[in-house]
């Protein structure tokens, strides 16, 4: 078996070449820092909003709109309505961009949206990555057990998709999206958060047990909207693509995969489960071996990818805000008056 320093330094790879000036690991790492604290500013922000309606005051600075991104369902009935009306429906229209922003994001960079926005995944990787440190190992259920449990999330994904795709009507999605209920959606899952039942925080804990020992296991099972994400990837023009030319069949690649995806064995990853996190490609100790390519051609440094990632995702809200699409058009004197009526 390989040493650590000879994996580092393979036969015919010179000092020079195996220099890298930007880890790989680096800039998702730095986007994931600055979403994450965009999104604790979101929740601070938005909890200040929400306190000062049902303290009876108006507050003196707009809801944070990017809140609508928590309410997956809404920006899932908010797509169909756009699609099918060509107009973005002016309750969490938000939340359809979002999803649409994330959509597009698959279309071009695998899930490199639940890798490098998400909030989830970090904290799953930080869980495992902990797990395995105080344990010494992660811990894979059986080849079968593991498809099956894989199966859930696409059966989560595929029981809203019908429901809100195909059994209900336009007019009833939008007497719903009209609706005082949906009007304050956002309030009640602020509301959900600060104050959890009992079930809901043992839920968040066997949830989070599950991560500490399997890699990934919330994204890997349950999360319906990875698993969506995961189906448009498959059309991506983004793939992490190996040059059999420059590899040495290490294994280093394979190893690190969170999706425990055979990358030493593919010419390119088209799998739905690869999330262009770029562990594979810190991993090889050779560089370019394992790269993420665009349409098979042109290679995207973890920086390039980033930057174009980031990009999209950001600039189709910048587009919602020069078209009026952003913010909703729910007042605070409305949201105020559904608190009191215990909409």
């Amino acid at each position: 078996m390989k040493s650590d320093e000879q994996i580092s330094k393979p036969q015919g790879v010179n000092k020079v070449q195996t220099t890298r000036r930007i880890p790989p690991m680096l800039p998702r790492y730095l986007v994931q820092a600055a979403f994450l604290l965009f999104y604790l500013w979101l929740a601070v922000r938005f909890a200040r909003w929400t306190g000062l309606l049902k303290a009876g005051e108006l507050p003196d600075f707009a809801r944070p709109a990017a809140v609508d991104g928590f309410l997956p369902i809404s920006g899932l009935m908010g797509l169909r309505h756009w699609f099918e009306t060509g107009t973005l429906f002016p309750v969490h229209p938000a939340a359809a961009l979002i999803l649409f922003a994330a959509l597009l994001t698959a279309l071009l960079f695998k899930r490199g949206f639940c890798a490098w926005i998400c909030p989830v995944f970090p904290l799953s990787e930080g869980l495992w990555r902990l797990g395995e440190k105080l344990c010494g190992r992660t811990f894979a259920p059986p080849f079968w057990i593991d498809l099956v449990l894989r199966g859930l999330k696409y059966l989560l994904l595929g029981f809203f998709a019908y429901q809100i795709l195909w059994v209900m009507p336009l007019p009833g999605l939008r007497a719903f999206l009209a609706s005082p209920y949906h009007k304050v959606a956002d309030i009640r899952m602020l509301e959900f958060f600060q104050q959890p039942s009992a079930t809901t925080l043992a839920v968040i804990g066997l949830l989070a047990l599950g991560c500490f020992f399997v890699q990934m296991a919330w994204c890997r099972y349950l999360c319906p909207y990875g698993a969506l994400l995961g189906l448009v990837s498959l059309l991506s023009l983004g793939k992490m693509t190996r040059d059999e030319r420059l590899c040495i069949r290490c294994g280093a690649c394979s190893s690190r995969c969170p999706a425990w995806l055979p990358v030493m064995h593919k010419r390119r990853v088209r799998s739905a489960e690869c999330y262009a996190c770029y562990r594979c490609v810190h991993g090889c100790p050779v560089p370019g071996a394992v790269e993420m390519t665009l349409a098979a051609r042109l290679r995207l440094p973890a920086a390039v990818f980033a930057v174009l990632l980031v990009g999209l995702f950001v600039g189709v809200s910048v587009w919602g805000r020069l078209t009026g699409n952003w913010q909703g058009q729910v007042s605070p004197q409305e949201v105020l008056f559904l608190l009191r009526a215990g909409g």
